[in-house]
């Protein structure tokens, strides 16, 4: 083992060489672990019943404090509440970033589905998956990023699942638009 001025420049080296996919996983996983350790596990699907719950509380305090899941998911102040913000400013800057791409982007889905029924499929699929979330008591980023990081096998098998069905998913999208 070397001083560490000698171990250093060869440890930056070696993270040169890494691609540049592998070395966004080092540091995604380092910030989630940080994460962790700091505020807890994360996961946004708690923070839709927990804006729910603000209204609620503004608009009918005694219901909302009557009812027991508003008052367990607490406020709507916590870090999920800001990476849920982080998440719609994202979306929001990353169409604008990438409207140069939107008359390829159009004509291949001109030929699936009017603009229409797009969103429409698109506001169902994520109603579903919040709803299934809350039901399964975390969403992806709770059971996936938060799980695995932890080492918790309910986060690898689920992991494995959302993956296979992904994958399965796109495949049958694309045999039936071929």
């Amino acid at each position: 083992m070397g001083t560490a001025a000698q171990v250093q420049p060869a440890a930056a080296a070696a993270v040169r060489r890494l691609p540049p996919w592998a070395s966004l996983g080092i540091i995604f996983g380092l910030v989630s672990a940080a994460s962790i350790l700091t505020w807890g596990p994360i996961g946004v699907s708690g923070t839709y019943p927990r804006f729910i719950g603000a209204i609620l509380r503004r608009i009918e305090p005694a219901y909302a404090t009557a009812n027991p899941y508003l008052e367990k998911m607490g406020s709507l102040l916590k870090p999920e509440s800001f990476l849920v913000l982080g998440l719609l400013i994202g979306g929001f800057l990353a169409a604008r970033v990438w409207r140069a791409a939107k008359p390829a982007i159009e004509r291949v889905h001109a030929a699936e589905h009017s603009t229409r029924a797009r969103y429409m499929n698109s506001f169902i699929g994520g109603f579903l998956i919040i709803f299934g979330a809350r039901i399964a008591g975390g969403c992806t980023s709770g059971h996936i990023i938060s799980g695995i990081t932890q080492g918790a096998l309910s986060g690898f098998v689920f992991a494995a699942a959302v993956f296979a069905v992904g994958i399965g998913t796109a495949k049958l999208i694309a045999a039936r638009g071929n």
